[in-house]
């Protein structure tokens, strides 16, 4: 799986929190940077996304999310990432 490109990273003053802008596609992934351990992720589509298939989900396995979501192809997704460090 590939790495989903990253757009922009904003400054969250919460240490429990970290928000990243991405440019992804299907089965992309992410690994977080603050994070050993996510404990959960939201994921906002950020751009008209009428042609998408099934609804976007993403998996967590330890500080790395992977994207799902049929017919997701380069388009901006921001990520809402939970856990500790």
């Amino acid at each position: 799986m590939a790495a989903a490109t990253v757009t922009e990273r904003l400054e969250v003053n919460d240490p429990n929190v970290e928000v990243v802008v991405l440019t992804a596609t299907d089965t992309n992934t992410y690994t977080s940077r603050k994070f050993g351990n996510v404990r959960a992720v939201q994921a906002t589509l950020m751009q008209d996304a009428t042609t998408l298939a099934i609804p976007l989900s993403c998996d967590i396995s330890g500080s790395t999310i992977t994207i799902n979501s049929t017919g997701l192809t380069s388009l901006k997704v921001c990520l809402t990432i939970y856990g500790r460090m």
